[in-house]
């Protein structure tokens, strides 16, 4: 578990400096994250932890993500710097990036810890909604991609942002699971079975 917390952690650092440093690329940015979006797709597949419900994930927390950049904008709760159009290419990427990031920090935890019950699993997902988006956040501000205008923030971050990103990862785990349990679909984070965890753990 440690070791998978301290690789996701480093993987997200490296990941707001590098949309932090670059951020004024708009468009080469987009390819870049795009494409590592794509690389995670073909990475489930080949380690069997692909399920639809991991692709439509992504895709329902990118399209949120836009929504949620385009009415902070419009109403100037916050502002992109370094860009041509109202908010960045990327942000779609980046957003369906760190459901990615979650997504694969769940499939560690329900594999290693099988037994855990429900209530330690959705503590460790809340917890890791609570810290994770936020991290994120707090390097790429740092380094001049965008600026919020909401008071009591915390190295840029304020915390009502902190709270909304919080709120929309775990809704979309909630949707998701139910989503799953109802349409009988097998994934090993949202509707997890013996077998499903048996067949990854082996995988690996």
């Amino acid at each position: 578990m440690k070791k998978t917390l301290i690789l996701s952690t480093l993987k997200l650092v490296i990941g707001g400096v590098i949309i932090g440093v670059f951020h004024q690329y708009d468009l080469i940015l987009a390819v870049v994250l795009g494409l590592k979006i794509i690389h995670s797709i073909y990475s489930s597949v080949k380690n069997n932890t692909y399920s639809p419900i991991f692709v439509t994930g992504l895709v329902f927390t990118g399209l949120i993500g836009i929504l949620v950049e385009y009415l902070g904008t419009t109403y100037n709760h916050w502002e992109y710097h370094d860009v041509t159009s109202q908010i960045p290419k990327w942000l779609f990427f980046g957003w369906a990036g760190a459901f990615v990031l979650m997504y694969r920090i769940e499939v560690q935890i329900y594999t290693q810890f099988p037994n855990l019950s429900n209530a330690s699993r959705n503590s460790l997902i809340l917890l890791m909604a609570l810290f994770f988006p936020a991290l994120g956040e707090m390097i790429a501000i740092n380094l001049g991609t965008w600026t919020y205008f909401w008071p009591y923030q915390l190295l840029g971050v304020p915390f009502l942002a902190i709270v909304g990103l919080t709120f929309i990862h775990y809704f979309t785990h909630i949707v998701f699971s139910y989503t799953s349990k109802k349409l009988g679909i097998n994934d090993v984070v949202f509707n997890p079975t013996q077998l499903t965890i048996i067949n990854i753990k082996n995988k690996h």
